[in-house]
């Protein structure tokens, strides 16, 4: 091979060697500068209100779960960010969708779910119970508790409406020829209203000797509406009190069929009723359960145990009483998606903080009498 050959290939093998090397070192940089830490990045926590675990209507997030959760943060030096969800039902969803990296409330672990996600070790024992009316139906407080404001109120402006026409029948009876009824409308009118509630009252008009055809039909039928007014008002306060009184023969789950349940869609209490074919009315939240229960729209109420105990503790009023013993053991634990490398570190500082008392004093704080 000629010098020129040579040179020619040594130059072409140079230049391969700079190409090479180039784009080696231009392609590490870039490596290195799209890579991330994970430990230095926020993670979001998906939270539902659920108390006492996690409370509702807050300024900022408070509860046992909330308190647990900002210890095992502290412990793992992380930084976070609260992800409030509408209910229970769409927590473990966040998890699952990558909407959270983490999700912590009252989140029951069941094989079902351990299927979608992962959970760390437990972190509180837990079970469902039932909530009725108190057996003490003397009490006057229960008592308020227990009338249908709502249905008294809808039933007075029918009655009102009632009323108002029948006084105006009596007007256009009596005017001609009672002077009572010879002045301005609203004048006549009011004596209209004193005559109609007198012979509600009493089935009688007043005047016994010649009360005319149009009397004679227009006060048996007063009287009559007037029966009917007051038996329906009777029955709209008596009937939540004997739907009451039939809530002394639940004691436990074995009582529930045949009763009327209410409780909270998509959670492992409702999935508990439907295994058992046991229909319930769905509640929404704490207020709308017990009002369901004191108005007799409901007999009972399941759900998580220590969300009874607590609301029924603070709401109750002493109208309220959860009865029976704690049934379908179930644990909660925290929420990750499948495979994620957080859930090691969750589990050592869960273990870290139940060795050190930690966790006993979170739980005293929000559990006086413990679990």
């Amino acid at each position: 091979m000629s010098k020129p050959a040579v040179r020619l290939v040594w130059n072409a093998v140079v230049l391969f060697i700079s190409i090479m090397t180039a784009a080696v070192l231009t392609a590490i940089p870039a490596k290195a500068s799209g890579s991330t830490n994970p430990a230095s990045s926020s993670l979001r926590v998906a939270i539902a209100p659920v108390a006492p675990f996690v409370l509702p209507q807050t300024a900022t997030p408070e509860g046992f779960s909330i308190d647990i959760w900002n210890e095992i943060a502290r412990r793992m030096r992380r930084d976070f960010t609260w992800t409030p969800v509408a209910t229970q039902a769409d927590v473990l969803p966040a998890v699952e969708q990558g909407n959270a990296d983490v999700a912590i409330s009252a989140i029951t672990m069941t094989p079902e779910r351990e299927r979608v996600v992962d959970f760390s070790i437990p972190y509180f024992d837990s079970g469902l119970q039932i909530m009725v009316r108190a057996h003490n139906d003397n009490s006057f407080l229960a008592s308020v508790w227990s009338i249908p404001w709502l249905a008294i109120g809808q039933f007075a402006v029918i009655s009102i409406v009632i009323v108002f026409v029948l006084a105006n029948l009596v007007w256009l009876t009596e005017r001609k020829h009672d002077p009572n009824f010879q002045k301005p409308y609203w004048r006549a009118l009011g004596e209209g209203l004193w005559i109609s509630m007198l012979i509600i009252a009493t089935g009688e008009h007043g005047e016994r000797d010649a009360p005319g055809v149009w009397k004679r039909v227009l006060v048996p039928a007063m009287w009559l509406i007037g029966v009917v007014l007051v038996a329906q008002f009777t029955a709209t306060v008596t009937s939540s009190q004997t739907v009451a009184r039939l809530q002394s023969n639940i004691r436990g789950p074995d009582d529930l069929p045949g009763k009327s349940i209410g409780s909270v869609p998509g959670t492992v209490a409702a999935e508990y009723l439907a295994g058992r074919g046991l229909p319930f009315v769905s509640v929404n939240n704490a207020n709308d359960g017990f009002q369901l229960l004191m108005h007799g729209d409901v007999q009972a109420i399941v759900y998580d145990a220590p969300t009874l105990q607590y609301w029924g503790a603070r709401l109750g009023h002493g109208a309220l009483v959860v009865v029976g013993p704690v049934f379908r053991p179930e644990k909660y634990g925290i929420a990750l998606p499948t495979g994620s490398p957080l859930r090691k570190s969750i589990n050592e500082a869960l273990l870290a903080m139940y060795e050190d008392g930690t966790y006993e004093q979170i739980q005293k704080k929000w559990f006086a009498s413990g679990s």
